[in-house]
């Protein structure tokens, strides 16, 4: 790839602005190994490194950081990164991310480690015991929020344990450098030894200033402090009064700084006391090092890896700041590079400050066009989709979320661009020379999977010549099989995409009222140069724009005149299609809503139809049980019971006609058989309801007990039309539109009392709940336990939203802690 490319396409500008979601130096040395390897990788590298952010991303959006303005695409402190509060700590989500704020950078003493016999200085060690705390930390967090086979996970994986190591450390050195009293209990008792004789030191001297500067010896009255031992200021005329050793003299002369005979031995003994200090502040940082050595692979790798996880969440929250996307490669076999509402990023970020939006741009380049022309109005915006387009790419291959709704690119073996103005007056090269010095190089190194960048091909020499030469160049690209993008103004390389296979024209956007770009890409037709209306617009005067209009030939006034039809077609199908969509949505709403209402009314007649069976069916029991009343009570007459029978047929004769009348079911002609084998658990049909049972029990008197649904009727001999077949052994085959499912095993009350989804993720554990629920209805089992368990609580509170809506529920509520507490709920089933 020609570095050129990365410095015209400002790759290095753009990871200038991923610097700012840094939180410290360990981010910075990433970045710029990342600057380094960025555009050397590989595809499988560019798919790993894109997990992995579309991970971070995922779960910077669950810890509700990146709703925050920190900078970037909408504006905010552009000098915030991720890692500090309310980003790094709890968010309103569910997940607190890892900290990487006040982290050192720790390799210089990590590296030191190697060597054996080197002391760490306590700083450094201090450093290293704060980067294992955080080490420690960041692996509990992203165990928290990740899956256990996610890829964070494996980078938690990477931060070993260091509990052991942490307790035995922690503590002894202090943020300074120096050693707690407590780092060892030799240390402890030199240093109180050393304040108690430093103690007497001071009472000593002090009464020895008060003796002497009542008489005029001493220049002050205080003690003080020189090459580590306890003086006093002497005044220089009276030193011979003081006996002692001299350590000094002030720059007046008039002060000496003496040592009294009388602390010299005590400060004396204070030296070594000190030195004892030190040799015991060596031993303990010696064997801090050494254990600290033992664990060196395990702390570089958690540097490393801190340093990785710094880097990978600034890019998670440079996507969520400029809305972008995880972008895909082609797949095997496939050569497309497709975008959809693709903004660049370095102007969303320019644009910010200004409270201006940018103009999203979508494209489609393929086998069936290979080659973009883009043509238009100078400032209109063809270079900025040069740009987009070549910048989004580098940024795929570099693993970087990209700002577009949808992005998918080829591999592409190389990145090719002309972009800008390279005259070079050191090099004596104009501005066609460097062009035409970029053309060469580019058309020795354009591969089949190449991506060539474009901007004013032809341009800077003359327009016949230019359109030749750029026409041959491009016509070289599109047999060489990468993908072009190119913008002119020159009217043969318009006519050229016109006309051949591959090539395509496209536009960017020019309002004829305002006389300003739009920004607008249109793929499929050229584009207006308007050159003489840009002029008028920055100010040209009229007399000038008219005398230029003069000057143009009848043929470029016919071009100009047909490509200003042409856009004005392309507009009034782009208005059409419109209102053609909006006409389309409206009926499928229109469409839809009739739909909903049918079923409603639907749904509404047979809850109706269903009161009315219900109805007769309950006064068809009740009067029944009057009329058998009726029998008992007759003390068994033959004639009554007669009597009683031909009025019990009556009322089934007119229940049937009813529920007919009803249901719009045509009469059955189906009598009862005398000769049917009746038992209990057999399958049988009513010929009276017209209606399936199971028979439970016979009863006395040639009467059965038969469960309907919900329902147990008792019903006599006659009333039972046929005797089904089993279930198993229905016909195989159904008759169009009916389907058959088996009935379940029966469960016991004990089974249909208690379901247990740990284990379970969210979406799994609804379906078994709620089928949970059916069942316990139909076994009339009113009080449930759901054992969800503890854990995040997700299960519990999918559960408890479901709970709260659920047609079968009356109320439910955490059970008490004898019955599983946090993990059990208690669930009363409306019955």
């Amino acid at each position: 790839m020609l570095h050129t490319a990365q410095e015209s396409l400002e790759l290095p500008v753009l990871l200038d602005i991923l610097k700012r979601y840094l939180a410290g130096p360990l981010g910075e040395w990433q970045l710029e190994e990342f600057r380094e390897s960025c555009t050397r990788s590989s595809r499988r590298e560019a798919v790993e490194n894109l997990a992995d952010v579309d991970e971070a991303m995922q779960i910077l959006a669950r810890s509700g950081g990146e709703d925050k303005p920190r900078g970037g695409g909408e504006g905010g402190d552009r000098e915030a990164g991720i890692g500090e509060a309310g980003v790094g700590e709890a968010g309103a989500g569910d997940v607190i991310l890892p900290r990487f704020r006040g982290l050192r950078d720790m390799r210089e003493a990590v590296d030191r480690l190697r060597a054996e016999g080197v002391v760490l200085e306590g700083q450094q060690i201090h450093g290293i015991m704060e980067l294992l705390d955080r080490a420690q930390e960041t692996r509990l967090r992203l165990r928290a929020c990740t899956r256990k086979s996610s890829r964070l996970a494996g980078y938690a994986r990477r931060l070993g344990e260091f509990t052991v190591l942490l307790r035995e450390l922690s503590g002894k050195v202090l943020g300074n450098g120096e050693l707690a009293d407590d780092a060892s209990p030799e240390l402890g008792k030199i240093r109180r030894r050393i304040e108690r004789q430093r103690q007497a030191v001071h009472t000593t001297l002090e009464q020895f200033v008060r003796k002497h500067y009542d008489e005029g010896v001493l220049q002050e009255d205080y003690v003080t402090i020189r090459n580590g031992r306890l003086i006093v200021p002497v005044k220089s005329s009276r030193k011979w009064r003081v006996e002692g050793v001299v350590h000094g003299t002030s720059s007046t002369g008039q002060t000496i700084f003496v040592e009294p005979v009388a602390s010299i031995e005590l400060n004396n003994q204070i030296v070594e006391l000190l030195e004892q200090e030190q040799i015991e502040i060596h031993r303990i940082l010696r064997e801090m090092t050494h254990r600290l050595r033992g664990e060196r692979e395990a702390i570089a790798a958690a540097l490393l890896t801190l340093a990785q996880l710094e880097l990978l969440f600034a890019k998670a929250l440079f996507g969520a700041r400029f809305g972008c996307s995880i972008p895909s490669f082609n797949a095997e076999g496939v050569f497309e590079l497709r975008l959809k509402n693709a903004r660049h990023p370095l102007l969303m970020d320019v644009l910010s400050g200004q409270d201006r939006s940018i103009t999203p741009l979508s494209l489609t380049l393929n086998q069936d066009c290979r080659v973009l022309l883009i043509s238009g109005p100078n400032a209109g915006g063809k270079t900025v989709v040069l740009k987009t387009v070549g910048l989004l790419t580098l940024m795929a291959r570099a693993g970087l979320p990209v700002p577009a709704d949808e992005a998918e690119f080829p591999w592409f073996d190389r990145v090719l661009a002309d972009i800008g103005d390279s005259q070079s007056i050191a090099e004596s090269l104009s501005t066609f020379s460097a062009h035409v010095e970029k053309l060469k190089r580019m058309l020795e190194q354009s591969q089949a999977r190449s991506l060539v960048l474009l901007d004013e091909l032809g341009a800077a020499t003359d327009p016949e010549e230019g359109g030749a030469l750029g026409t041959a160049v491009v016509d070289h690209f599109l047999q060489t099989g990468g993908f072009t993008i190119a913008s002119t103004h020159l009217p043969a390389l318009k006519v050229y995409a016109a006309t051949t296979s591959g090539v395509e024209n496209a536009a960017v956007g020019f309002d004829e009222e305002t006389l300003a770009p739009n920004y607008k890409l249109l793929l499929g037709v050229p584009g207006q140069s308007a050159g003489l209306a840009m002029a008028q617009r920055l100010g040209i005067p009229a007399a000038v724009i008219a005398r230029a209009r003069e000057a143009m030939s009848t043929h470029a006034e016919d071009t100009v005149a047909f490509l200003r039809q042409l856009h004005q077609k392309v507009r009034e199908m782009e208005e059409a299609q419109q209102h053609y969509r909006q006409a389309e949505r409206s009926f499928r709403e229109r469409e839809s809503e009739l739909a909903l209402e049918s079923k409603r009314r639907l749904a509404s007649k047979i809850k109706e139809l269903e009161r009315d069976v219900e109805r007769h069916i309950q006064r068809f029991e009740s009067e029944s049980r009057q009329m058998l009343a009726q029998l008992a009570e007759t003390g068994g007459s033959r004639r009554a019971q007669t009597s009683a029978r031909k009025a019990v047929r009556g009322m089934q004769r007119e229940l049937r006609t009813e529920l007919q009348a009803v249901t719009g079911q045509q009469p059955s002609s189906v009598t009862a058989s005398a000769g049917l084998a009746l038992e209990a658990g057999a399958r049988v049909r009513l010929g009276t309801l017209n209606t399936t049972g199971r028979i439970l029990r016979e009863m006395s008197g040639e009467q059965w007990e038969v469960e309907v649904g919900q329902l147990r009727l008792r019903v006599s001999r006659e009333e039972i039309a046929e005797v089904l077949p089993p279930a198993a052994a229905l016909p195989a085959k159904l008759s169009s539109g009916i389907t058959f499912h088996a009935a379940m095993k029966t469960k016991t009350p004990e089974s249909l009392s208690e379901v247990n989804v740990i284990g379970h993720d969210a979406e799994s554990a609804r379906s078994v709940v709620d089928k949970f629920l059916d069942d316990a209805v139909l076994a009339q089992i009113q009080r449930l336990r759901i054992v969800h368990g503890h854990g995040m609580n997700v299960l519990r509170n999918t559960l408890w939203k479901m709970f709260a809506d659920h047609p079968h529920v009356e109320r439910f509520y955490q059970a008490e802690q004898r019955e599983g507490g946090g993990g059990v709920t208690i669930v009363e089933v409306r019955l």
